[in-house]
Formats: structure tokens, sequence, C-alpha cells
């Protein structure tokens, strides 16, 4: 894997370059819905191949840092519904989705992953998808982390990630740093998160793609040889118009919930939104004598995989703002957190659940409807979880946690992990997701899939999806990686056909 900590971080994208006007009514080669990783990726290679893009995000272009990262204002500007987006079921699940340009990228921390061999060799086999060996696919990897720059830190951790390391190795755990689109110059601990407003959206103007801003497609109709996209500009900013743009080729990369709602509110891809799949993660503020956080802590890089992929610890965003979300079913929590933040950190467990979920849209109704069900053994899986990074926690040097399970109680001890019952109750256990996937899965079978194994919608021509909706299951990683190469091998396919 590349890991050069010393190239020259990227320069944001000029807002002058973004249009936040009407864009003409008109026909377009490619239309690219979205702006998250996948879809900037996409259009960045479409269009330094020559082809004529119009890209339309929903959200608004806020530069880098503005709002502050990990900041009450960040979620209120740059989430969609303000981070309050939900999978209903019994326990739900909080999700967030980035809605702004560069999407996820823009607030998220950044780790990157490479998509697991095991996971690949399962879609290669039980999907049908063609050319997906592991040198196909690291090759395609090798390529994205030159192009985004995927780097490990070039400093100590910090000290939370530091304290669950040490406490790992100590018990003979597999701790692992987890690498970052993150740029370093000579001598910078900070450097730069490289987004997509730094790195395929720049290149994508350079190469003449337009970009729009506002602009939230709500509709598609094939007419012949050419898709009709019926788009809202202006909603945000309170300048409401509805225009019909025309395109050859689509690229839809609303993200794994906007995608299928896209998709089954124009009654294209018959199985779209039947796939959901998820991370489910549960949350843990650990309380400690000494001062582990600070204003500049940024999200710890070190995870915990003795379990391999099917269970995750790592370290959360620890700004005051999201601790406090963590510590509402407390008393006094809100109190601590505002004496005590520097003395506190949020911890989390991730799994691979069996669970399943979907997709829908109702009528009347502006967002769609998410559900997701998580079975008894996904439930004893997090108790599983939660128990084992509770304790390990303790080795840490916490003196107190406070697991996102109401009813539990603080834990003081190592020997308070036994009240942590063997199944986490469905009512009552908060759990949350930045991980959501595959609800347009590809597979060559269409009963079994959305997308066929190149991308492109089932029953409908030159309709593709570039979102983490792509990916055949969760891969028990962040998908973000993973989805990048999928989206160079899908986009150089269609290249190479479009040359005959």
């Amino acid at each position: 894997m590349t890991m050069n900590p010393t190239q020259i971080p990227a320069p944001s994208l000029n807002p002058d370059k973004v249009n936040s006007a009407v864009p003409q009514e008109r026909e377009y080669e490619i239309i690219v819905v979205g702006s998250g990783p996948g879809a900037s990726f996409a259009a960045c290679m479409l269009a330094e191949a020559g082809h004529e893009v119009l890209l339309l995000e929903e959200g608004l272009f806020w530069p880098f840092g503005n709002p502050s990262n990990y900041s009450r204002e960040e979620l209120q500007y740059k989430y969609r519904n303000g981070g309050i987006t939900v999978a209903f079921g019994r326990p739900r699940v909080q999700y967030v989705e980035g809605l702004c340009l560069g999407g996820g990228s823009e607030v998220n921390s950044g780790l990157y992953h490479r998509l697991p061999d095991d996971i690949r060799a399962d879609w290669f086999v039980r999907c049908g998808l063609d050319d997906m060996s592991t040198q196909v696919m690291n090759a395609h990897a090798e390529a994205v982390e030159k192009e985004i720059s995927v780097s490990l830190f070039p400093g100590e951790p910090k000290p939370p990630a530091k304290r669950l390391k040490e406490a790992a190795e100590s018990i003979g755990w597999k701790a692992v740093e987890t690498p970052r689109w993150h740029s370093y110059a000579p001598g910078d601990l900070k450097g730069q998160r490289q987004t997509m407003t730094r790195t395929c959206l720049p290149r994508s103007v350079a190469a003449g793609a337009l970009l729009v801003t506002d602009a939230k497609v709500v509709f598609l109709i094939r007419k012949g040889r050419i898709w009709e996209i019926t788009t809202e500009c202006g909603r945000l900013k309170g300048n409401r118009r509805t225009l019909t743009l025309r395109a050859r080729h689509i690229f839809l990369g609303a993200g794994a919930v906007g995608t299928p709602a896209l998709l089954r509110r124009s009654r294209l891809g018959r199985r779209a939104g039947d796939f959901l799949h998820l991370h489910p993660t549960i949350k843990v503020i650990a309380e400690f004598d000494d001062p582990v956080n600070s204003p500049d802590l940024g999200v710890p890089m070190h995870q915990i995989r003795e379990f391999g992929n099917n269970i995750t610890f790592g370290g959360s965003i620890s700004t005051p703002h999201y601790m406090t979300v963590s510590m509402l079913a407390y008393p006094g929590g809100l109190e601590l957190i505002r004496d005590k933040w520097t003395h506190m950190a949020a911890y989390y467990a991730m799994i691979v659940p069996q669970g399943r979920g979907k997709v829908r849209v109702l009528p009347g109704c502006r967002d769609p409807w998410v559900t997701f069900s998580l079975s008894r053994r996904d439930l004893e899986w997090l108790a599983f979880a939660l128990k084992h990074l509770c304790r390990l926690l303790f080795y840490a040097g916490a003196r107190r946690l406070y697991p996102t399970v109401k009813g539990l109680g603080v834990l003081r001890s190592v020997e308070d992990t036994e009240r942590i019952p063997a199944r986490l109750p469905a009512g009552g256990t908060e759990l949350m997701t930045i991980h959501l996937t595959s609800t347009c899965a590809m597979h060559q079978d269409p009963r079994l899939g959305v997308t066929d194994p190149w991308g492109k919608v089932q029953g409908a021509e030159n309709l593709r999806v570039v979102d983490a909706g792509l990916l055949c299951t969760a891969p028990g990683v962040n998908p973000q990686g993973p989805l990048l190469a999928l989206v160079r091998r899908n986009i150089r396919h269609w290249l190479e056909q479009e040359r005959g």
C-alpha cells in the first residue's frame, strides 16, 4: 500500500469554479448525480478521458474547515437533517450522511482500507463479478491510493489511540494503524485531509466538468436514447425552480439511501433498496484520571481487529458536542462533559451483522423510509463486542465507562462488565453507523441484485451506479476504499466499451 507522508498538500477547490446557478436545459453527454467519493472519482475519470460531464450536487459547497471540523455547526450545515437520520427497527440505528459538495469525504475521518481478500473472493464466486482477482483489485487500489494520497500518520498516536493500542498489545491483541486520506508536508503533523474538494473535483473542473450545487434530482425517465432528469434547483437557497435536463448517460452517486430512493421513485431497478447492509456500532464514553482530549484531537487511527473483520474496536469523534449526544441517558452527563471533557474520549465497537434492511419511498414524504432488522445473534455479538471493549478500556486506564445502553449504568471496574447481558436489549440500546452499503448491489443475476457486475442498472440502458450501494455486502471495513477501487474498475471498463 502506498504510504507517502511527504506529499505536497493539494489546494482546495476554487469557489469560483462551483456554479450555484441553474444549468442550461439542454442535452448533456454525461450527468453525474451526487459528489461523494464514488461520484467525484467517476466524474474525474470521465472528464479527464475527454467526456462532457455535468455534476449535480444536492447540497452546498462549504470550503474545508468552514464550519469547523466535528463541530455542532458542521452537523447542522454539512449533514443531511443535521445528522439526525434513523434506520427504524428494534433497536433503531442512527445513521449519518454528508449533504455538501464532496459528500462523506468532507465530514468523515478519511480512514482507508482495501477490500479484504476474503470479501473479494466471496463476491467473485457468489455474485459472479468478473475481473476481481487479488492482483487486479490491488492494482486498482494502488492507483486510488496515489491519486488521493493515502498516508500513515508521521507522528506518535494521540493519547486515546495510544492507550487503546498499548492496552491491546499488553494482552496480545492485534492493534493496527489505519491509513487515512491525508497528505503531510515535511514537519507538518496536522496535514490536510484529502477530500473530494481537494482531489477529484478540482481535477474534474480542470478537465472541463461543470459542477452545480443545490440541485436535487427527483425523477428519471428514458425517452428513446435520451434520459430526462427532473431536477429541483435552488431549494436550499429559497429560490426553488424545477427544470428538465437531458443526458445520454447517467452515473448515480446519490448515496446508499438516495440512489435507491431515486430509482424507486422513477420505477427503475426492480429490487433497488432491497439489500441494505450496514455496520451497527455501539459507543462507550471513557473517563480517565489524566487528560486525554484536546480541541485538535481528531479521530484516533488505531483499530483493534483481534476478531477479524467481524468485530472492530476503535476511537471515535470526541468533541464535547458529539460526546454529549452519547451521554444523554446519564443523569448529570451534560455537566460531566462540560466540566471534564478533556479527561474523556469516545470509543466504539462495530460488527458485521446478519441483519438486513430496506430503503423505500412513501407518498408525500420528502425523505426515504429506511428500516433495518438485527437478528438475535447480532445483539449477542454486540454484547460480546461491548464487553470486550469495556474490559480493554479498563486495561487502558479508564476509571469510569458510560455505554450507550439505557439502564446498564456506569461501569467502574472490570468486574462491572459482567453486568453486560449476553444479548443487548432491543429496546434501550443506542446504535449508530456511518457505513451504509449494498442497496444497489452488483450481481450477475437480476433477481439477486440491482446492478450488473459492472455497475449498470439491470434493465436500463446507459444508467450506472457509482456509490456504496454497489457493494455486494458490508465489507467489515470503511467502505470508501473498496468503493473507489470498484468505481475505477467499472469506469475503466465503460471507457473501453465506449472506445469500441
